[in-house]
């Protein structure tokens, strides 16, 4: 009889371990569960707001790009009617004439900027990069514009300032001659800048619309890996990585210029005939 009630206290107390197991496992799944859940969740929920981010790049960057183009077109017809005020100036034979005709400045287009973008968070070092440089470019662009302004302005006042000195000794000749130079000078300056800093400008931001549509693809993160995939060709530490984002002049170390160089050109040339198109009609 002992033997039995051994046996049967045993069995009892395996039950009530089993129930105790049981029930600590199953709280213990559950809150794995949960935190599996949580995750994929948090997961699917950081997918969408890189994609909604890619979403905005896209339309920051046509309407930037758009608003470069005006822009650049105001720029060009200005520089064009500067010199025409040039050789209107040198047109003068009557050496008892001066010059005092002149012309404003015109409302030019203010380049879109939007001001979040550096901080989306896009998993590619090189966008990021490249979307900082536009930042910085375009802020800089639109303070370019607006400095030529006010130097137009002084232009012109350097040139009544110039009448005014000639009142007691008139030399119209003198004054037509500065007056002619300065403008070209403005004119070609104008010009230099088109070439060099809004033609980069509008480079820039084409790379970043062609390299952000790859990214918007369902398999945009292959296109992203093949060019900045971590520990292959380009990164042996995750540091030097880190190093590259934060820094502009590392950009060459990623070769996705090259990549996407074909599709750039190919892309600036369409908007420049579409801007043509435009100009025409």
């Amino acid at each position: 009889m002992g033997a039995i009630s051994s046996m049967e206290n045993f069995v009892a107390f395996v039950k009530e371990w089993q129930t105790l197991v049981g029930a600590a496992l199953g709280a213990f799944l559950a809150v794995i569960g949960s935190l599996i859940t949580y995750a994929i969740n948090s997961a699917n929920e950081e997918r969408k707001r890189r994609k909604e981010f890619l979403r905005q790049i896209e339309i920051s960057m046509a309407r930037s790009l758009n608003d470069t183009f005006v822009a650049r077109e105001q720029l060009t017809w200005f520089s064009q009617r500067v010199r025409h005020l040039a050789a209107e100036a040198r047109s003068i034979t009557n050496n008892r004439e001066f010059f005092l005709v002149r012309i404003n400045f015109p409302t030019t287009r203010e380049i879109y900027r939007d001001v979040g973008m550096p901080n989306f968070k896009i998993k590619s070092y090189y966008l990021h990069n490249k979307i900082m440089w536009v930042d910085a470019g375009i802020k800089e662009m639109n303070e370019t514009i607006s400095n030529l302004k006010n130097d137009f302005e002084n232009l012109i006042r350097q040139n009544e300032v110039l009448i005014a000195l000639m009142r007691e000794n008139p030399n119209p000749q003198i004054q037509r001659d500065a007056y002619a130079r300065n403008l070209d000078g403005f004119a070609k300056a104008i010009d230099e800048y088109i070439e060099k800093s809004i033609k980069q400008g509008v480079e820039i931001m084409t790379q970043v619309k062609v390299y952000n549509n790859y990214l918007h693809e369902p398999c945009g993160f292959v296109f992203r890996w093949k060019n900045e995939g971590i520990g292959f060709r380009l990164f042996c530490k995750k540091f030097e990585l880190i190093k590259v984002a934060n820094s502009l002049e590392d950009l060459d170390r990623v070769d996705a210029d090259k990549e996407i160089k074909a599709e750039v050109i190919a892309a600036i040339q369409k908007a420049e005939d579409r801007a043509k198109m435009y100009k025409e009609s």
